[in-house]
């Protein structure tokens, strides 16, 4: 099977001050479990500006202040927030969503909403967007950071996942390590919703028009965000136990806004025969903002790989390696100096990251890396360890 988002009003005064940009930084709560909300869409209302927060919770955000921050997550209620100065970092406490489970019979329910999706999805397939993407991916082995990449692209973006891409700037730091991975970008640009290329009405992937016929589909909940309901559904397998997960929809637009994929059934194979994966999942997560029209952009995509490594004579090795890559100033036109590449066999990620000149001003100046911070022991780590990679202190 193909498995392809303190009000503040200054006082006037007889003369009108210029509007200068402030930088606002600040972090989403759930106000429940007071644990950080990842992925979360802080846009400033009334404007096209806007951000997402990081896996933590974090946000960097250039705005005119006063102004007023509109702040959602599918599993939260939105909030709005005013800002009158950039003084001190936000904490913005979202309240969990109610959900909720009609005592309803679904019947086919689940399956026509999906199939409306779907003709949605492949509607407003070619309605691209083509801007930047930041990529992070972090190997740990037994619970220590070995390696960690990054790469900014310039990406083309469908509803169905990455088009292509073409790598822009690229830094690391990395361990001597038992073992490492070459190319594990591909689950970023490699891995699509659907197939647009494919007959939709024979299609089998967790997004189409007869999806009840192969896969097993319950509503886990139903909440409301503004006018609209989003709807919940989680999906399994019929052929393949180990693939399951759940996407979300928005009832009244059809537009699909998060897809989770999980796979445990992977068999991957090893170069070192002394070598066998076991106990593998791999999660796959891709997050949609809305646009005008019905059509959806792509706005993160994450991945999440676990697995222990059985070797001879030794305790099993714990193997967690997770990536995101961040898409962002997308516009519907390419840029005509740049040729986005689709996903290639034989690539290695290292290696492309060593071929870029490595520019320092860069990274330590891109408001999209410093909203995404990396873990400070994670760096550490790296330096006390006679770690190499450009991201290292020299």
């Amino acid at each position: 099977m193909k498995f392809f988002l303190i009000a503040g009003l200054l006082l006037a005064s007889t003369i009108q001050p210029a509007a200068a940009q402030s930088r606002l930084t600040g972090k989403v709560l759930d106000a429940a479990t007071g644990q950080p909300v990842p992925y979360a869409s802080v846009s400033v209302l009334n404007t096209t500006a806007g951000t997402t927060s990081n896996a933590e919770g974090e946000f960097e955000l250039k705005t005119t202040l006063p102004g007023r921050l509109v702040v959602s997550e599918l599993g939260h209620e939105r909030d709005t927030v005013a800002v009158a100065a950039a003084t001190q970092p936000l904490l913005i406490r979202l309240q969990p969503a109610s959900v909720l489970l009609p005592e309803v019979q679904v019947g086919s329910y689940l399956g026509d909403l999906i199939a409306q999706a779907y003709r949605q999805l492949r509607k407003t397939h070619d309605q691209k967007q083509y801007g930047q993407a930041f990529y992070r991916q972090v190997t740990q082995l037994d619970g220590d950071a070995t390696e960690v990449q990054e790469m900014v692209w310039n990406a083309a973006s469908s509803s169905a996942g990455v088009e292509g891409t073409a790598l822009a700037q690229g830094r690391f730091a990395k361990k001597k390590g038992l073992l490492n991975f070459n190319n594990f970008s591909v689950y970023t640009k490699g891995k699509a919703l659907y197939s647009a290329k494919e007959d939709s009405s024979t299609q089998k992937s967790i997004i189409g028009l007869r999806v009840a016929d192969y896969l097993t589909l319950r509503l886990l909940g139903v909440t409301q965000d503004g006018t609209h309901q989003l709807v919940e559904i989680g999906f399994a397998s019929k052929s393949n136990a180990g693939a399951h997960g759940s996407m979300v929809i928005d009832e009244t637009t059809h537009q699909i806004l998060r897809v989770r994929v999980t796979l445990t059934a992977l068999n991957t194979k090893s170069t070192n025969p002394m070598f066998k994966f076991k106990d593998e999942a791999l999660q796959l997560e891709w997050g949609f903002q809305p646009r005008p029209g019905g059509a959806a952009t792509l706005d993160y995509l994450k991945v999440d790989y676990q697995t222990n490594l059985g070797r001879v004579m030794k305790p099993d090795l714990p193997i967690h390696v997770t990536s995101f890559a961040y898409f962002y100033n997308g516009r519907a036109t390419p840029d005509a100096s740049v040729t986005y590449a689709p996903v290639k066999g034989g690539e290695v990620d290292l290696a492309a990251i060593r071929q870029t000149t490595y520019d320092p001003a860069f990274w330590q100046n891109n408001a999209v890396v410093k909203r995404t911070p990396l873990e400070d022991q994670v760096m550490k780590s790296f330096e006390q360890k006679g770690a190499f990679g450009t991201m290292l202190t020299p």
